[in-house]
């Protein structure tokens, strides 16, 4: 469903649209606040924990607390319906793996024309790795090979060499080469994935019905491990903007869509995977560019090949460890002398210090609960297929 203010058309967006973002723990959460501050909107943040870095946000933006939803869904619902009824948001902008509670709760409760995120079944085939193949092909992508895995046996049955294996509903690079460790039931699906060898981008893109709002292609250039990047360029690869163009208008979606894909030397553009929520892309974008198309005043141009941005907090704390394993101590000095920090502006570089204060109670409370700090940035958010409450 397109949201009604998109509806209105570009012509008729006013100051003071209200805009909810969620998932405000994050770093993109920060930027689409500067972004739709600065085309007019009136901004506020929300989430299921304390997010230091948005508490130092200036100007100030309005900081709601949300029960968890993956864990209080009722609760989760009803505090949405009193928040969307007393500060009569205009669109809600979820962020985070919130966006699947986000898009139940919209379809449940009849707001789902705020929400900028696709219906909950078109979220289910794009999260999910066993689906997602199947719709890219649908629309005309070449997606990779995949097999659906549903026990030990079937593993067994494949040859591992040359393939990839990762759970059906999974985040953060979580893949195996080969199948060992791998163990699925029916109940928790694996892929495997024919593995490509090629240049590895990624997209972030902002559709409206069906239509491309932006497109930004960019190159992970830094990563902690084999997981998500802290520092990102830009790249034109026309082909990529393409298939991203097809996959849109084959969902007929509303909402972001990022995906990670392979373009092989023979020019083959393989989509991995679907992340349908915000990812670093879109810090690539000029902020006005971003309100816009996040509102639906777009298409937008997509930023300048060699743009560099980085998020200060993990470049400082852990560029350079990697650098040290590695030998690639050019890489992040280039990073640090040209990139431009997405976490902090002139003016309001506070953030930065707030998130070493998110990451480090996601390390302390991870650790007490067994996980990493990764995994436990999504344990109260994260949604892995299961019925809803």
């Amino acid at each position: 469903m397109v949201p009604r203010l998109i509806l209105l058309g570009a012509a008729h967006m006013k100051a003071g649209t209200r805009v909810l973002i969620t998932g405000a723990r994050a770093p993109v959460a920060l930027d689409l606040a500067r972004a739709l501050r600065a085309v007019g909107a009136e901004v506020a943040l929300a989430d299921s924990v304390t997010p230091f870095a948005a508490h130092l946000l200036r100007p100030r933006v309005p900081v709601h607390r949300l029960p968890p939803p993956r864990r209080a869904f009722a609760a989760f619902r009803a505090a949405l319906l009193r928040l969307l009824s007393t500060e009569a948001f205009d669109l809600v902008v979820p962020t985070c793996e919130e966006v699947f509670w986000l898009a139940e709760a919209a379809r449940r409760d009849g707001w789902a024309d705020r929400l900028l995120a696709p219906d909950p079944a078109t979220l289910r085939a794009l999260h999910s790795k066993a689906l997602f193949p199947e719709l890219a092909r649908a629309a005309g992508v070449d997606a990779p090979q995949t097999w659906v895995l549903a026990s030990p046996a079937q593993v067994q049955a494949l040859h591992p060499e040359g393939l990839i294996f990762k759970p059906e509903f999974s985040r953060f690079g979580a893949v195996r080469l080969g199948g060992p460790g791998a163990a699925p039931t029916p109940a928790r699906r694996w892929v495997a994935q024919e593995r490509l060898v090629g240049e590895e981008l990624c997209v972030w893109s902002v559709a409206h019905g069906g239509e491309l709002g932006a497109c930004v292609v960019y190159r992970p250039t830094l990563r902690h491990g084999g997981g998500a990047s802290y520092a990102f360029e830009a790249v034109d690869r026309p082909a990529v903007e393409a298939a991203t163009r097809a996959l849109v208008r084959a969902t007929g979606a509303t909402g972001q869509l990022s995906f990670d894909l392979i373009v092989t030397p023979e020019g083959r553009v393989a989509p991995l995977e679907c992340n349908p929520r915000a990812t670093s892309g879109l810090h690539l974008l000029d902020r006005a560019a971003l309100g816009r198309a996040v509102l639906g005043a777009g298409p937008v141009p997509a930023p300048t090949p060699g743009t560099l941005r980085y998020l200060a907090p993990a470049l400082a704390v852990l560029g350079p460890v990697g650098a040290v394993q590695t030998g690639a101590i050019r890489p992040l000095l280039h990073t640090w002398r040209a990139g431009q920090d997405a976490v902090g502006c002139p003016g309001n570089r506070a953030p930065v210090a707030g998130a070493l204060l998110d990451a480090a109670r996601f390390a302390l409370s991870g650790a007490l609960a067994g996980r990493s700090a990764v995994a436990q940035s999504t344990a109260d958010i994260e949604w892995n297929g299961e019925a809803m409450p």
